[in-house]
């Protein structure tokens, strides 16, 4: 298990989930990344940070970086094997205000 990239320099894969919430649960949204970051980041090679739009309140964007693409597989495949993760995805989805857009980035080698 590789340690959690420390830069984005350091991540061969970049995943963007990103979502809206309305003002009523957005404190329940931030307290569940507080919890749920860390069991995403537990199956190792990962860094899982949140941003929010200055323009937009509400509109976050949850960012998994992956040092490498085995980091990646294992966690989408933690996703599926682990009742706790699959149980917190369970709970994500109550607080969004619709479907995430996703997207998944891999380094360019140049």
């Amino acid at each position: 298990m590789n340690p959690p990239p420390e830069a984005i320099a350091d991540a061969d894969v970049v995943l963007h989930l990103r979502v809206q919430v309305t003002p009523q649960v957005r404190d329940a949204f931030l307290s569940f990344c507080r919890r749920a970051f860390p069991v995403y980041e537990s199956v190792g090679g990962c860094r899982m940070a949140l941003y929010e739009d200055s323009r937009a309140p509400g509109r976050f964007d949850e960012v998994g970086y992956y040092r490498t693409e085995s980091d990646y597989a294992r966690a989408e495949a933690a996703l599926k094997d682990r009742p706790e993760q699959a149980e917190l995805i369970r709970e994500w989805k109550t607080l969004l205000s619709g479907p995430p857009d996703v997207s998944i980035e891999r380094r360019t080698k140049l």
